[in-house]
């Protein structure tokens, strides 16, 4: 007897998935949204309940940013400046990384979790979700710490953008639109990492290369050899993902750099996700 019941489920959700389409046409960016604010809350829920340890923490990442600073100013406070900038021009570099540093660590903090989610073959239960495939590695954790602390940074950060004449109309247009391209940027980065994850199981090591190559990028990245800024420009490309966007706000840049920053890092990114599916379709589940 043919069986007339109709299928439990009518939307395109549970059908086959391709992937080489973006799987964000599964749903509206909206929910994506909503579905990343309830992963928060939930992630400030689990930090902030853990007492003391992460009063600590918190209190050690604003130390930490304290020190260097007072280090800064330090070693300006006795010459003219690094390479041409002077030392208010030097010390907004560095304020910008701290402000780029901060706002990636809180939004792809997922990554340094992704590993055990396919050591577990819990990423099994993540592919079943309908929610696109990268979403879970990229944005399955948010650091609430480091979002705590970006309130008074970035007040301090304007302050001395204004006190020091830095802040202009037509420059705040040009820094927010690298700063959104930046992000654009960091998502590829960090996908390509989890896509190695995938391939390798391996993700910790990565993520601390990753990390300090992006750290010489606290100064101006003009101090270092042609052939190293050619290295951090296209290889490791934390130039466009920091330096532009400081360099943007000082009025440094000319149109052509900046289409060329935007071209980059959308091609990059673009690029990364396919390795992404590169890498998705050749995982192979822990209980397999």
């Amino acid at each position: 007897m043919e069986d007339n019941k109709k299928p439990m489920f009518k939307t395109p959700i549970f059908k086959k998935r391709k992937e080489n389409n973006l799987s964000i046409r599964i749903l509206n960016f909206g929910v994506l949204i909503r579905v990343w604010w309830r992963v928060t809350l939930m992630a400030a829920q689990s930090q902030l309940l853990s007492g003391w340890s992460g009063i600590g923490f918190l209190v050690a990442k604003i130390v930490r940013f304290l020190i260097f600073l007072v280090f800064l100013f330090s070693v300006l406070g006795s010459s003219q400046g690094i390479l041409g900038y002077g030392r208010v021009e030097a010390i907004f570099f560095f304020l910008t990384f701290t402000l780029m540093d901060t706002v990636i660590q809180c939004l792809f903090r997922g990554v340094y979790q992704f590993r055990h989610l396919i050591v577990t073959g819990n990423y099994d239960l993540d592919l079943l979700k309908p929610l696109p495939s990268f979403f879970r590695p990229l944005f399955g954790w948010a650091d609430v710490l480091d979002l705590i602390t970006l309130v008074p940074f970035l007040v301090y950060y304007f302050y001395y953008l204004s006190n020091n004449q830095l802040l202009t109309v037509g420059n705040f247009l040009v820094f927010f639109l690298l700063v959104f391209s930046s992000m654009v940027l960091a998502a590829g980065i960090n996908l390509v990492i989890v896509g190695v994850a995938v391939l390798t199981t391996e993700i910790d090591h990565l993520v601390l290369i990753y990390r300090d190559v992006q750290n010489m990028a606290r100064f101006p990245t003009d101090i270092y050899s042609k052939w190293l800024q050619y290295l951090l420009t296209f290889i490791v490309p934390v130039i466009i993902l920091i330096t532009m966007p400081a360099k943007g706000m000082l009025g440094l840049l000319a149109w052509p750099v900046i289409l060329g920053s935007l071209v980059f890092s959308s091609l990059f990114t673009f690029l990364a996700y396919r390795f992404w599916h590169y890498a998705l379709r050749r995982y192979s589940s822990a209980s397999s």
